[in-house]
C-alpha cells in the first residue's frame, strides 16, 4: 500500500531527513509487532522531490519534502501504523505534515459511498411518495411551496432535464435540506402580503394560510419533522465522501447512529404504506378508492356478464349436441 506525504522541515547537517523518517517508521512498525529488515525499511520510504528555502536573517533554512511510504498488504495494524507514524513526524525537525494518497481512506470512503447511495435513494423514494400524494399537479415542481430550493439556486434544474433523467427535485437537494422540508417561506414583502389578505378575506383565514404547511397529512408531516434530527452527521459524512476527506471518529460514530435510525424510519414508513394498501385489498374497497369514476367497476361488470353469456351459450350448444340423432352407421365393405 502506497501513502504519500508532504512535510516542511529544517534541514539538519548531521542527520539527513530521510534517515529520520525511516527511523521513526521503524519504531512504529516494531511497536505494532511488525518485524522489519533494514533493506526492506530502506525501500519503504523514498523521496519524490525536495524544494529548499535558504535562511533569511533570523529565519532558519527550511525545505519542503514530498515522500512516499510503501507498506506490504500483510502489515499488522496498518491503519494504526500510518496514524502513529504521522504523529511521530510532528516533532523537530519536522514542522508541518500533510497526508495525501491513502488506500485505506479510499476503501473507507468507497464503503460509505455505497451506504449513502442506498440510503439517499430510499429517502428520495419516500419523499416522492409524500409530495406526489400532497400535490396532484406539476410533479417536477413539488417544492414550489417550500423554503428550500433545488441546487444550484442560481440555475435550478429544468422540468425537461429531470424528465429526461427520470428524476425530480429531490435529486437536487443537499442532505441538510432534507431536514428543512415542510416549511414555507415567510411572507415579508408588502405586495405579496396584501394580495394574500385580499384572497383570504378574513383575518382568521389569513392566519391559517400563513401557518399552513405544504404537507398536511399527519403521518407524512410527522415523518418530515423527524428528519431534522437525522441529517447532520450524514451530511458531514456525505461531504467527506464528496471531497475525499477522512471523517473524524466523532463524525463516524454519529453517522453510524443516524444511518441506522433513518433506515428504520424509512422502512417503517414504507411498511406502513404497504400494509395499508394490502388491507384495502383484503377489504375489497380498493376499486372504489382507486377509481372514483367507476370505470374499473364498469369494466369488471361487463367482463362478468360476458363470461356468463359465454358459458350459457356453451351449455346450450352441448345440450343441442346431446339431443341430435346419432349419425348413420358406415356401410360395410
Amino acid at each position: 500500500m502506497t501513502f504519500e506525504f508532504i512535510i516542511i522541515h529544517q534541514p539538519q547537517k548531521d542527520e539527513p531527513i530521510l534517515g529520520i523518517l525511516r527511523e521513526r517508521l521503524c519504531e512504529v512498525l516494531e511497536a505494532n509487532l511488525n518485524d522489519i529488515e533494514e533493506d526492506a525499511l530502506r525501500r519503504m520510504v523514498r523521496t519524490n522531490f525536495e524544494r529548499g528555502r535558504p535562511a533569511d536573517g533570523a529565519k532558519p533554512a527550511r525545505a519542503l519534502l514530498s515522500f512516499t511510504v510503501d507498506l506490504p498488504e500483510e502489515t499488522a495494524s496498518i491503519r494504526i501504523v500510518i496514524d502513529e507514524f504521522a504523529d511521530t513526524l510532528l516533532a523537530a525537525p519536522v514542522e508541518h505534515i500533510v497526508k495525501f494518497e491513502d488506500p485505506l481512506l479510499h476503501k473507507e470512503l468507497a464503503l460509505r459511498s455505497e451506504e449513502l447511495f442506498v440510503l439517499e435513494l430510499k429517502l428520495r423514494r419516500v419523499l416522492s411518495v409524500i409530495y406526489l400524494h400532497a400535490f396532484e399537479t406539476e410533479p417536477y415542481s413539488l417544492l414550489r411551496e417550500e423554503k428550500v430550493t433545488p441546487q444550484p439556486e442560481n440555475n435550478p434544474p429544468k422540468s425537461a432535464d429531470m424528465q429526461e433523467m427520470w428524476e425530480n427535485e429531490f435529486f437536487h437537494l443537499t442532505f441538510r435540506q432534507y431536514g428543512a422540508l415542510n416549511q414555507r417561506p415567510e411572507v415579508t414583502k408588502v405586495p405579496a402580503l396584501k394580495t394574500l389578505m385580499e384572497r383570504m378575506g378574513t383575518y382568521a383565514a389569513l392566519c391559517a394560510e400563513l401557518e399552513r404547511k405544504p404537507v398536511l397529512h399527519s403521518d407524512d408531516a410527522g415523518f418530515l419533522v423527524g428528519l431534522r434530527d437525522l441529517t447532520h452527521a450524514i451530511e458531514a459524512m456525505r461531504n467527506c465522501v464528496a471531497h475525499y476527506r477522512r471523517p473524524s471518529q466523532k463524525i463516524t460514530a454519529r453517522y453510524s447512529s443516524e444511518l441506522t435510525q433513518l433506515h428504520e424510519a424509512l422502512d417503517l414508513f414504507l411498511e406502513r404504506n404497504r400494509g395499508e394498501w394490502e388491507d384495502s385489498l383484503d377489504d375489497g374497497d380498493w376499486i372504489s378508492e382507486c377509481d372514483e369514476n367507476g370505470v374499473v367497476e364498469d369494466v369488471l361488470s361487463a367482463y362478468e356478464e360476458r363470461l356468463t353469456e359465454f358459458f350459457a351459450e356453451k351449455e346450450d350448444d352441448e345440450e343441442e349436441e346431446s339431443d341430435a340423432p346419432p349419425p348413420p352407421a358406415a356401410p360395410l365393405a
